[in-house]
């Protein structure tokens, strides 16, 4: 019975409003199409993702005191730009690992070093053409903001941020740098 409501609640979370649509045309469409939903949610997808889960598994890796760090929107002077910075890699790292951006982009992690914050990227080389470092560039610099409380921490650390972009085959890797200076100016 748990299973079934772990799949329900999936359910309602990913397709609730179409279902909501079905229950107002008609009761009797909107509970035939939720039996047919439980019936490919059940067959498909053998553990539901459990929210619950999900939370206890993010909190076997951080404290609560570490997440409210990371989303805090102000900077909380009480902890270094060095600890901060450290404590945003380390979780962009568990949380982003492997995560597919578009058809040739992964990013794999983040890491800090006393020079840089660097995101860390992979490339499919054997569905990429060309890779134009300045249009790249151009396209993360419009989306930086110096109000974000990361990027302030970067500006105010002194370190430059680079998106580093690796060939998964060939392993080849070019940088993308903003300067601390480039930063202060976006």
């Amino acid at each position: 019975m748990k299973r079934v409501f772990a799949h329900f609640m999936r359910l309602v979370k990913k397709v609730g409003f179409i279902l909501f649509f079905a229950f107002a045309i008609s009761p009797i469409a909107g509970l035939g199409l939720l039996i047919l939903f439980m019936a490919i949610s059940m067959l498909l997808f053998k553990d539901p993702v459990d929210m619950e889960s999900e939370v206890e598994e993010l909190l076997n890796h951080f404290t609560e005191e570490e997440l409210e760090i990371i989303f805090a929107e102000k900077v909380d002077e009480k902890v270094s730009d060095d600890d901060y910075l450290a404590l945003v890699a380390k979780y962009q790292s568990y949380v982003c690992e492997n995560k597919k951006i578009d058809e040739i982009t992964t990013w794999t992690g983040s890491a800090v070093n006393k020079e840089a914050f660097i995101y860390l990227y992979e490339l499919n080389d054997k569905k990429i053409e060309s890779f134009d470092i300045d249009k790249q560039k151009e396209a993360i610099r419009k989306s930086i903001s110096k109000d974000h409380v990361q990027t302030y921490r970067i500006i105010n650390s002194g370190r430059d941020l680079i998106f580093r972009y690796t060939y998964r085959y060939s392993r080849k890797t070019m940088d993308v740098v903003f300067s601390n200076e480039e930063l202060k100016n976006c």
